[in-house]
């Protein structure tokens, strides 16, 4: 893993494009020119070239790069992500990005990653990548039932995965954050992405005795280099914008004053 680099604007051909079940969607787009990998957690904002309507790109995270291939996996869920999945093979897309700010360098021989649902999607090169150089175990929660295509493609990526549903239909029944409770240690540095509500009670692996808890905030965007300032939030060292100043925090920053810690 290399350091955030900076966004530029740039043009792409979607190659692939399949439905991952019918809630998700993965595309493969090949830009026009090579350029650095990006860091886990950075993301692209992407749309339709020459389109405006919609006018806003749609923020998604990396799955994978090569250098001109970028692979995505996202949730259709409202116009924008609709758009994006129904085009055939051949579309001219933009690309801005990579945007914002990445998961740091692992500095400890123990990492827990800790997913929800679609949070997964940044920890899907670090799962595999660092293996050999760091014991990396990689969490992840999902509803259940309807969820089997997302959880056998996140399978074929991520041998020895944790699984757990809310229904218990697949893995054990149990949030991830419980489940990451379990194996926490204070030698692991702890990486979260999903939900807002799973991130805040992330917290919790601090009683385990770990010291590096880091998490990937998500917010409605607009411009995704910091410019509009639809996504900040409230930190301990004031309002950050989630695209430029994150999307990835020191949790302590985000939540640490709730709960004083």
């Amino acid at each position: 893993m290399g350091k955030s680099i900076a966004p530029a604007d740039r043009k792409g051909v979607l190659l692939l494009s399949r439905p991952v079940g019918d809630k998700c969607r993965h595309i493969t787009i090949e830009l026009d020119e090579v350029t650095p990998p990006p860091a886990p957690g950075q993301f692209y904002m992407i749309r339709e070239w020459g389109v405006f309507d919609p006018l806003l790109g749609r923020p998604l995270a990396s799955v994978a790069s090569d250098g001109r291939r970028l692979e995505f996996l996202f949730q259709v869920i409202g116009r924008g992500t609709s758009r994006l999945a129904s085009l055939s093979s051949g579309a001219a897309l933009e690309l801005r990005g990579p945007c914002g700010k990445g998961f740091p360098e692992s500095s400890g021989k123990k990492l827990l990653l800790v997913a929800g649902t679609l949070g997964i999607v940044p920890f899907l090169g670090p799962a595999t990548t660092l293996r050999g150089m760091a014991d990396v175990t990689t969490v992840l929660g999902v509803p259940g039932k309807g969820w089997e295509p997302f959880v056998e493609w996140c399978k074929e990526r991520i041998p020895g995965i944790r699984l757990n549903s809310d229904d218990g239909l697949l893995g054990r029944r149990g949030d991830p954050v419980e489940d990451s409770l379990a194996l926490a240690e204070p030698e692991h540095e702890v990486w979260g992405c999903g939900p807002e509500a799973m991130l805040r009670e992330m917290g919790r692996v601090y009683e385990k005795g770990c010291k590096r808890v880091y998490i990937s905030m998500e917010r409605r965007m607009g411009c995704g280099v910091g410019g509009c300032l639809s996504c900040s939030i409230a930190t301990a060292s004031g309002m950050k914008r989630v695209c430029a100043d994150g999307p990835v925090f020191d949790w302590r920053d985000v939540f640490g004053e709730d709960h004083g810690i």
